[in-house]
């Protein structure tokens, strides 16, 4: 078992089984163990996104923010914040873009990576310094307080955060849980934690069928209801890749 599963069979041994969101955390953000705290030594291993391709999807995007800039009606301050920057390549792709090319839009723009992983922070300190050292870029932990004016937006991030397990048996929704059962870790089935689970398909109208599984993206509801009291006056944008929306 590997050093992050022992903790969590030991979390298990004591507490006894916990959600599956608990358990889908610390295997993506765990701060030494977590699969994000050190993908980027092996990042082409099995994802490859528009970042990794060419910097012009930076590119676009730094004109469509001068887009969102300009209906703003130019604020002296642009801030973008940026949920889930990661190493700062798309930072730096954007910035360097501006600089070039949208000079009066440069210079109103401030950048916030937002990256909750210290390796991947330090990464991208270091591709941003030349930004960093004129208070043009600032990398955190959290998204700012307060929003006055700009757009906080992600690339691969909502379909990272971590989700609950549902399944409809006997005729009730039943939640799966993870335990730990001789070193290995299994699915067991408990009442819903909390009635928010049942909001969430309800608010939907999803009505699951007998033996029928699902995934509750709680967290992702949080994120974005928290983003949206965060801004005054702005825009949100994501980008995630899969199936049709």
């Amino acid at each position: 078992m590997t050093p992050l599963g022992e903790l969590l069979a030991e979390r298990m041994r004591r507490y006894g089984p916990i959600r599956f969101s608990d358990f889908m955390r610390e295997c993506l953000y765990h701060p030494v163990y977590g699969y994000y705290s050190k993908a980027e030594s092996q990042r082409f291993a099995d994802y490859y996104t528009s970042v990794d391709v060419h910097p012009i999807f930076g590119r676009l995007l730094g004109r469509k923010f001068a887009e969102m800039w300009e209906q703003l009606e130019r604020p002296k301050e642009f801030l973008l914040v940026e949920a889930g920057a990661g190493v700062g390549r798309l930072a730096r792709h954007i910035l360097d873009f501006c600089k070039g090319k949208l000079p009066d839009f440069s210079a109103a723009l401030r950048y916030v990576a937002v990256e909750r992983s210290a390796s991947r922070r330090k990464h991208a300190a270091e591709r941003l310094e030349r930004y960093a050292a004129t208070s043009q870029v600032r990398i955190t932990q959290e998204i700012p307080a307060q929003v006055r004016a700009g757009c906080v937006f992600s690339n691969e991030l909502i379909d990272a955060l971590a989700v609950d397990r549902v399944v409809m048996t006997a005729g009730k929704m039943q939640e799966v849980l993870v335990a730990c059962d001789h070193g290995r870790f299994v699915d067991v089935l408990a009442p819903v934690s909390t009635g928010v689970l049942n909001d969430y398909f309800a608010v939907q109208h999803i009505a699951l069928r007998e033996g029928q599984q699902a995934e509750a993206g709680l967290e992702a509801c949080d994120w974005i209801a928290e983003v949206g009291r965060r801004i005054e006056h702005g825009f949100v944008l994501t980008i995630d890749y899969g199936h049709r929306a």
